[in-house]
């Protein structure tokens, strides 16, 4: 330990720290020492949790101001559910089908940081917090607007932007599922994360934030973020930096 860098060390402690935290939850569900209400919160509290960690690597790391964040998480958990339930057929393993439903989230997630970090990632301070406060709030109206469905046809479906249409007009067979129904959200789903693999989400965001902190590329998001004008003379790429940082935070939030 002592030849190890002060960062590492850091890094291992952090580590511990959270494996002994899944160790003392697991003991204290086993031994019955926790309520249904409690056990309940435990996955959307690693949720929430990755959620924390990537934004803090747009704010904290970046030094941007972005409130529009949980639009990405909702963009990974919609697109995550309909991976998930339309997978449910040709890839009956759970696990499996979370791992894919998580990586479809942070994709899509990845995908609409980059197409808003285009023009978002120009502006700072107060404007940039402003137009990501609209993205979010732009993100909830759409998705109440969609309904989505899957039958052995594939997925159905329905931007319902004036409000006329239902699940009926989704046109589903007899074996088919309704996934998104509009404003009531994804309901009627059986859930299969569980809080190991939300501890394990927590480990590998933590994996890829530390790495990339003490990394070239967070160096210079970091000087980014301490001076951008010294940054920029040293020949550091603003944009492109800026956008790494932005673009991981969301897939992560996804």
């Amino acid at each position: 330990m002592k030849n190890l860098k002060p960062h590492t060390k850091y890094n291992i402690v952090t580590y511990i720290g959270l494996a002994a935290a899944w160790i003392v939850v697991t003991v204290m569900r086993s031994q019955g020492m926790l309520g249904r209400s409690t056990t309940g919160l435990l996955v959307p509290i690693c949720c929430y949790v990755v959620m924390a960690l990537s934004l803090n690597l747009t704010v904290g790391i970046l030094g941007e101001l972005s409130l529009g964040h949980a639009g990405f998480m909702g963009i990974g958990a919609f697109s995550g559910i309909i991976a998930s339930q339309s997978l449910m057929r040709v890839m009956p393993s759970v696990p499996l089908r979370l791992v894919a439903a998580m990586l479809t989230g942070a994709v899509f997630a990845g995908i609409f940081g980059f197409l808003i970090g285009i023009p978002v990632l120009r502006l700072r301070g107060d404007y940039l917090a402003i137009v990501t406060l609209a993205f979010g709030e732009i993100i909830k109206e759409l998705i109440t607007c969609l309904l989505v469905g899957v039958d052995e046809k594939g997925l159905h479906f329905i931007f319902n932007y004036k409000g006329l249409k239902n699940v009926d007009d989704l046109h589903l067979s007899e074996t088919g599922q309704v996934i998104i129904k509009g404003a009531q959200g994804a309901t009627g789903t059986k859930a299969i994360a569980t809080f190991n693999a939300g501890m394990l989400l927590i480990f590998v965001t933590l994996i890829i934030i530390l790495h990339l902190i003490h990394s070239r590329t967070g160096r210079a998001i970091m000087a980014i973020r301490d001076n951008r004008i010294a940054a920029e003379s040293v020949g550091i790429d603003i944009t492109k930096h800026k956008m790494i940082a932005f673009v991981m935070s969301a897939a992560m939030a996804g």
